[in-house]
């Protein structure tokens, strides 16, 4: 039997949220940028676990294609290392493709495998905002869905609300030349501190690609909260990608190996 327990919604999370609970916005007021960081990563990475993504691309004239693959995390029990393994799993034609991020707080690294190559390549500093697979996501973007606030010179800005619900804004830039995107603007929720929505803009401060939660599926699995779907729009190119989440699969005896650059392109069952 597989060491796996899913995470189930309770009756109060099904878009029921009661307004006492995003009243209280104000006594947020005074919450640091690493405050806030903390309290996204909660929701993530505490606990060995698995969780599904589906990413439905589609272009200017309506054509699409869908792939599908698994996120895989798990915290060090030595370090404050934070260690994310992607997997693709459909279509066929890519299946195997993987990645691996291993972050501390001073340095990240980011491992690519192709299985036609057989060869596992490290990535450079900003080659993760480079598109996944034809979509209008990267992997800067799944790290910033997964609770982990984007590298850079940041700053909190005065607080907005999106679809009704207060939310931290938290703004990063770049000065140097190994980033697509100079200037990321992340609209945090004060209640679940999920990500609602991220604006990127590009060097010449043009509004890129926009990135919304679908709010209608915001669950709250007690202490954790889930958004379960997501649509990045490219601006600039006309098209659309629709990210659909699973809900969480805990693992706590995910092998170690499936986090190190000799081991996160094996398949895991």
């Amino acid at each position: 039997m597989k060491p796996y327990y899913r995470l189930l919604p309770t009756l109060f999370s099904l878009g029921l949220f009661f307004n006492a609970g995003i009243a209280l916005a104000d006594s947020n007021a005074d919450k640091s940028i690493q405050e806030i960081a903390q309290c996204m990563r909660v929701n993530v990475f505490e606990r060995g676990a698995v969780r599904d993504f589906q990413i439905k691309s589609t272009d200017k004239e309506g054509k699409s294609k869908t792939i599908q693959f698994k996120a895989f995390w798990k915290p060090s029990k030595t370090s404050d290392v934070i260690r994310i393994t992607l997997q693709v799993q459909e279509p066929k034609a890519l299946r195997g493709t993987s990645y691996l991020v291993v972050k501390n707080l001073d340095s990240e690294k980011l491992y690519l495998y192709l299985p036609a190559l057989r060869k596992v390549r490290t990535l450079q500093g900003g080659e993760d905002s480079q598109k996944l697979w034809g979509s209008d996501f990267s992997i800067a973007d799944i790290k910033q869905l997964q609770g982990l606030m984007i590298e850079g010179v940041v700053k909190r800005l005065p607080d907005e609300t999106i679809e009704g619900r207060p939310a931290y804004l938290i703004e990063t830039s770049h000065s140097g030349t190994g980033h697509f995107y100079r200037k990321v603007r992340s609209y945090i929720d004060q209640q679940s501190c999920l990500l609602l929505k991220s604006e990127l803009f590009t060097a010449d401060d043009t509004l890129s690609k926009v990135l919304k939660a679908d709010i209608s599926t915001l669950l709250e699995i007690d202490p954790w909260w889930l958004i379960q779907g997501y649509r990045m729009s490219d601006l600039r190119a006309g098209t659309r990608t629709d990210l659909w989440l699973s809900d969480i699969f805990i693992n706590e005896r995910l092998p170690e190996s499936l986090f190190t650059p000799e081991g996160f392109y094996i398949e895991q069952e």
